[in-house]
């Protein structure tokens, strides 16, 4: 079945609706900066992914979940193209330019190698060193934007060594090199040094905020996004004390504190978590986009379970935030002071709230229990205190977790492949190529192709009024069994501007075994003036030059368009200002012969074409 993606936005109309609201976008104006879309929906970690829209060239900072997405060679006016991250979990992408401007589009889907929660030991000792102090607490990133995986530890002595991949996918790290102050001093919090890596204005310039021994969270950004000055940072205060100050009643307040950052809620504003000496806790949230100071950020309390009980992992807990099989929904994983990792997953699309699931394990038996605690099974007198940190260092599609401890040592784990999800590179059983939908006078009409189907059984067309709770309208039969391209296609004719102004789509593709998964949504405004009933593109089939338009546009418009292969490789995407006149493709490749899918996607739908080149 297709990669599953549990919502998305993809039209643009009514994602500038709903930003608006969020503060989300500045005012329409001729010069306004747009995201149209972004090709691929879906992509693997390592992947390109280009971004569609208007005036992008001052693109300065692109994130999937709260990572940053690096930017292959020199945004333009039109197009961006940035790499999925090793350890990217399914969300919204966020773009920010030198305005200010913050874009946040649909959410980028984001496919693994494997969903098991199983993840099996391959080292005790992984950096080759011992932290400062003990207790030591990693975490990844990429702070000179070189493309090579750094592993950062966090000490006890309160200063953090960066150990940089010796080359791509290399399990190979280099010496290790202390991270140091503006001024050429070593950057010391005092005692236990717990990081993590963000952007949180969205210049570009990449922060690490780090938690230590009083519970205060610092922030420290990098001088420069390149070259020695990406490992010195300036300082500031992000959260003073959040557990409190301890006390007599209250031992285990204030203390030990450990961020982690994601967008839980899907709503193009940063979530940073942070635990502490207590075992609980709290959730803080930017109040507007790029937020990046105390006052900047709102403060939700303790993160509960589902049921509403506050979640309490017993002393010292690390949290990260990470989609750790895989399946679109961020997990939690608590590193205790017991040396066991307590795994929890967001209670609902979006959520903010948690279901338990239990330890981790390294084979998915108590008997493999994952355990770093003083008479632990994964290693003798380790000491507890497990700090867990997720990346895929060697490149091979499965997640590396890496695991600090209280005798400052790093353990590596990683993730098995797993019997329930198909290799990347297999076939699945249905190659959706595109799933489209357009609004006309007799109703909303969708459209999808398959390149090939396996053991396909059918396709349900479900809608919803809100984009949350979504009923079946329809079901097709399947073709079963099927190596060629195959077209679909259903008219929603209750679908009329009085009656359903916007009505959200999505496709779920039933398996003959039962199993089922869901496409991206579409979102189509039928409130949307001057929606045309069709595009042309000629010459058809073409040599060097296509041209498209849209011959019932009352005006111009602004149109995302793409190419794709039958299996769905894009090979081209720009944003064109399309009316009734034909208009060429702009700097397009040269592309082999065969057959292409056309994309136009305007704010009235998304139309597709078969174009072929010769």
């Amino acid at each position: 079945m297709f990669a599953p993606i549990t919502s998305a936005d993809f039209t643009f109309s009514l994602r500038r609706t709903l930003l608006a609201g969020l503060g989300l976008l500045a005012p329409v104006a001729v010069s306004a900066q747009t995201i149209a879309a972004f090709a691929p929906t879906t992509a693997a970690a390592g992947a390109t992914v280009i971004i569609t829209g208007t005036n992008l060239a001052a693109t300065t900072s692109v994130q999937l979940n709260g990572q940053k997405m690096r930017i292959v060679g020199t945004p333009t006016a039109t197009s961006v193209s940035v790499i999925v991250p090793p350890a990217a979990a399914t969300g919204r992408v966020r773009l920010t330019t030198s305005t200010g401007t913050v874009l946040a589009g649909p959410k980028l889907g984001v496919t693994r190698k494997s969903s098991a929660v199983s993840y099996g030991q391959q080292s005790t000792a992984f950096t080759g060193t011992t932290a400062a102090g003990s207790y030591s607490t990693p975490t990844t990133g990429d702070l000179n934007n070189n493309g090579l995986v750094e592993l950062l530890m966090g000490q006890g002595d309160g200063t953090i060594i960066l150990y940089e991949q010796a080359q791509a996918n290399s399990l190979t790290l280099n010496a290790g090199v202390l991270l140091k102050n503006a001024d050429g001093t070593t950057l010391d919090v005092g005692n236990y040094a717990k990081p993590t890596v963000a952007d949180l204005d969205g210049n570009g310039l990449l922060e690490l905020l780090v938690g230590e021994e009083t519970g205060t969270v610092l922030r420290y950004e990098q001088l420069a996004a390149t070259g020695a000055n990406a490992l010195l940072f300036n300082k500031t205060t992000l959260f003073t004390n959040p557990f409190g100050t301890a006390t007599s009643a209250a031992p285990n307040g204030g203390s030990y504190a450990r961020p982690t950052v994601a967008d839980l809620d899907n709503n193009g504003l940063l979530d940073i978590l942070v635990g502490g000496n207590d075992g609980t806790m709290r959730r803080y949230e930017q109040a507007t986009p790029n937020a990046s100071t105390t006052a900047g950020f709102t403060a939700w309390g303790q993160v509960k379970l589902a049921n509403g009980t506050v979640i309490d992992a017993g002393d010292v807990d690390k949290p990260l935030l990470t989609d750790y099989n895989g399946d679109g929904y961020l997990d939690m994983l608590v590193g205790t002071k017991a040396g066991t990792v307590m795994l929890y997953t967001q209670s609902g699309l979006n959520g903010v709230t948690f279901n338990a699931i239990g330890n981790l394990t390294t084979d998915g038996t108590s008997a493999g229990l994952i355990n770093l605690g003083a008479s632990g099974t994964n290693a003798s007198n380790v000491g507890g205190y497990a700090a867990p940190a997720v990346t895929d260092l060697d490149g091979d599609g499965l997640l590396d977790l890496f695991l600090g401890n209280g005798n400052g040592s790093i353990f590596r784990y990683e993730q098995t492949q797993s019997a329930l999800a198909p290799s990347l590179s297999a076939p699945l059983p249905v190659q959706l190529v595109s799933f489209e939908g357009h609004a006309t006078a007799a109703g909303n009409r969708l459209n999808w192709a398959t390149a090939t189907e396996k053991n396909s059984a059918a396709f349900v067309v479900e809608a919803s009024a809100d984009g949350k709770a979504f009923a079946s309208v329809a079901e097709l039969p399947a073709a079963g069994r099927s190596t060629t391209a195959r077209s679909y296609e259903y008219l929603d004719a209750s679908a009329t501007a009085q009656a359903a102004p916007v009505r959200y789509y999505r496709l779920r593709q039933v398996d003959a075994d039962g199993t089922t998964a869901y496409s991206p949504v579409v979102v189509l405004n039928r409130a949307t003036a001057s929606a045309p009933a069709t595009v042309d593109a000629y010459p058809n089939p073409f040599a060097q030059t296509l041209a498209v338009a849209l011959p019932g546009s009352a005006a111009p418009q602004a149109v995302a368009v793409s190419l794709s292969t039958l299996t769905g490789r894009p090979v081209y995407a720009a944003t064109l200002e399309l009316g009734t006149a034909p208009q060429a493709l702009s700097a397009l490749p040269e592309l082999a012969a065969g057959v292409y899918v056309l994309r136009l996607t305007t704010a009235s739908g998304t139309f597709t074409r078969k174009v072929t080149r010769q």
